[in-house]
């Protein structure tokens, strides 16, 4: 299930649960490093939130991730991330929140199309 949060943000985020199969993923440290498959917290036209554990800890503000890809279900959004936090959730949690940037114009329609879907079904 998707919900929305308000934040102080332009654009809405939609919290996504855990029953939705949506993930982030990207080689760390830069490409070739190891694979990380991490779950999104939320998602928006600009960005999103995702979760990361202590191996990932030198992830910081100002962090850039690339390339990426987000998964909503079958679909594939590849991009670039820059993070803008990495604020502590628990004690081997971190959450990052991280603007996000198409790879290319199929990219960005994707994301909205993504977005459209989740606002329709809110609606409903």
């Amino acid at each position: 299930m998707v919900t929305v949060t308000k934040s102080r943000r332009v654009t809405r985020r939609y919290a996504i649960t855990k029953s939705d199969e949506a993930c982030i993923e990207f080689d760390y440290p830069g490409p070739g490093g190891k694979r990380c498959s991490l779950p999104l917290i939320d998602i928006s036209v600009s960005g999103l939130s995702f979760k990361i554990d202590d191996e990932l800890l030198n992830i910081d503000s100002g962090t850039n991730l690339s390339p990426v890809v987000i998964r909503l279900g079958k679909c594939e959004i590849h991009g670039d991330l820059l993070v803008m936090h990495a604020s502590p959730n628990s004690p081997n949690e971190t959450v990052c929140g991280a603007l996000f940037y198409p790879a290319k114009d199929a990219d960005l329609l994707k994301l909205k199309s993504a977005i459209a879907g989740i606002e329709a079904v809110l609606a409903d």
